[in-house]
This record gives structure tokens, C-alpha cells and sequence, in this order.
């Protein structure tokens, strides 16, 4: 399977549901959805004019991942395939469009919600599931029960699910990304409202990121005037001091280095829900990154620094603990 297309999904973080009418309404929903930093939708199967719709963005934005939703038999699964569709997703488990997708490596998400229908998709060699519909099925706390047993496995859940909660998602390792039809409603694509759309985009994937600043450095040129400062902020805020080999924390909005550290004054740091995914975005829209910052745990980066200083304070991105 092109696992690849997968990576993508999953820094991407959030799909797209569309449901379309008109054929002619998918090329600027794309670029509506682009715009908002998308690079993805799932046009479903559920009208006549899926196939005309897949087609139509992949002739004008190659570069687009499209999925075809709603795929219920194996001639829907070859006819979106032939039409440009990158991966399949599936509301149930059918082990006939799974078995065809596998051996043409087209990334296919069957539904799954039960453990038996989890692990039928495990023996198949996936690694990825859909959850559908996900509220209805208990949400996060059923994910979480799944996940516990089905450790290699990773889910999308859609259905019920929007900004008032998505934050209770993405914040799980389990959840690959979350689909939507929020992102992009049947009556705001009917009504031709791409700006809209963009602004409901990028609504959520500030969600999806969750950045939230979590405290101030400052550099000293060692531990005494380290603490002479953390001595005085303790003193006008009362905020309580903590001190570990590098630094004193006074509270948890300052952390007074015991060094001259990155930045020429000090650092600003940044939480955010997946630094995988954050990096996706920021790189995006130019942001590079310091390499040699990067502190990882295992495979994955937990602090990590961008290039450029703003008013002489560096900053980093820190992995959020959940």
C-alpha cells in the first residue's frame, strides 16, 4: 500500500467529507479548501457525480490528495481508482475491496468499530482503520478502549465530530486524522461560499494544532544572576521557584536560564498538540526550522526551534503532554 498518501493524511490531520451535487463545485472547493491549508478532501459517493468530481480535481490540481468516500462496492473502488482517486475509504469492512486495494497498493480505510472488525483489518496487514460514526459509537473513550489492546492501530474518526470537539481527538497518538463534513457543508458548497469554507479551514486546523504559549526564557551569563532575577519576579508576583540543573522556573510563565542560551535574549515557548503536524503547516507558509535544536524521545521530536529570532527571543515548539 502507498503509504505515503497515508503520511500525508496524517501530518494533514483533517478530511474533508464532501458531498457534492454538481461536478463543477469540486475545482473551487479544492482551492477553497487549499487556501484554508488543506491538501485533501474525500468526495463521497453518496451522488451521481462523485467519479466527474475526482476526476475534475485531479485534471486541475494533480498535486491534491483526493479520497473517494462512501465506497460500498469493489466496482465503485475501480471506477474512483481510474478517475485519479488516491485512497479509499469505506463506511463498513468488506474484505473483497480491501483485498483489491492491497494488491494495486491503493491506501484503503474500511470502517471498523468493533474489535473483531479491528482486527480483521490487522490480519489484512493495515494499520489504519476508519471509525464510523463516531459519536454514535462512543467517541474517544470507545477509540481509546480499542486502542489499548489494538496498540499498532490507528484510527479516523468521523462522524459527529467538529470544532466544539475536536480538540478531544486530535490530542490522541491513536487518531491518524479526523473527517468532517463541517469543514466543508453541503449547503455552504451549494451556495458557492469558498470564502467561508477557507475561514472554517482555518479555524480548525488552529485547533488541530492547539498552539498555546507556555512560558518565557530568559538568558543569563550564569546560575547568581539567574537567581537574583528569579528572586525578584518571586518576589512581585509571589509565584513559587523551582530550579533544576539548567534553570529556575518562577511559577510556570518563567524560566530563568542559567546560560546564555538560544536567542540573544532568551526563548518563547510554544505547545502544540503535534509538533509532526505543526511542522507540516509551518513549513508550509516558509517557517524553517534549527536542525541541531531537535530533542526527540525515540522516532519522535519533542522540542524543536525555529530558525528565526523575533525581537532577539528564539523560539520552540514543545510536544504537549496528554
Amino acid at each position: 500500500m502507498n503509504n505515503q498518501v497515508m503520511d500525508a493524511l496524517e501530518k494533514i490531520g483533517l478530511v474533508p467529507l464532501a458531498v457534492l451535487d454538481d461536478a463543477a463545485d469540486a475545482v473551487p472547493l479544492a482551492k477553497a479548501l487549499r487556501a484554508g491549508g488543506i491538501d485533501t478532501m474525500e468526495i463521497t459517493f453518496r451522488t451521481e457525480c462523485a467519479l466527474d468530481a475526482i476526476s475534475s480535481v485531479k485534471k486541475e490540481i494533480p498535486d491534491f490528495l483526493v479520497g473517494a468516500g462512501t465506497v460500498l462496492t469493489l466496482q465503485q473502488a475501480q471506477n474512483a481508482v481510474k478517475a485519479g482517486s488516491d485512497y479509499i475509504v469505506m463506511p463498513g469492512f468488506d474484505p473483497e475491496i480491501v483485498d483489491w486495494c492491497l494488491q494495486n497498493q491503493i491506501p484503503v480505510l474500511p470502517g471498523c468499530v468493533t474489535p473483531t472488525e479491528v482486527q480483521a483489518a490487522m490480519r489484512k496487514g493495515l494499520n489504519t482503520v476508519k471509525f464510523f460514526p463516531a459519536e454514535k459509537y462512543g467517541g474517544v473513550k470507545t477509540l481509546a478502549s480499542l486502542a489499548e489492546p489494538f496498540r499498532m492501530m490507528k484510527f479516523m474518526p468521523t462522524g459527529g465530530v467538529g470544532l466544539e470537539n475536536l480538540s478531544e481527538y486530535v490530542t490522541k497518538d491513536f487518531i491518524c486524522a479526523v473527517g468532517g463534513s463541517w469543514l466543508c457543508s453541503k449547503s455552504d458548497v451549494k451556495a458557492g461560499n469558498w470564502q467561508k469554507i477557507t475561514e472554517i479551514v482555518k479555524a480548525s486546523v488552529q485547533k488541530l494544532l492547539g498552539f498555546e504559549v507556555v512560558h518565557v526564557g530568559i538568558n543569563t551569563h550564569g546560575a547568581s544572576e539567574a537567581g537574583e532575577i528569579a528572586r525578584a519576579l518571586a518576589g512581585i508576583f509571589g509565584f513559587p521557584e523551582s530550579k533544576n540543573p539548567a534553570s529556575t522556573f518562577v511559577g510556570t510563565g518563567f524560566e530563568i536560564n542559567h546560560s546564555m542560551g538560544l536567542g540573544k535574549n532568551g526563548h518563547v515557548a510554544v505547545d502544540t498538540n503535534s509538533i509532526m503536524r505543526a511542522e507540516y503547516y509551518l513549513s508550509k507558509m516558509g517557517v524553517a526550522f534549527n536542525e541541531e535544536s531537535r530533542v526527540k524521545n525515540g522516532d519522535k521530536t519533542t522540542v524543536v526551534y525555529l530558525q528565526k529570532e523575533f525581537g532577539g527571543f528564539a523560539v520552540h515548539l514543545r510536544q504537549r503532554k496528554c
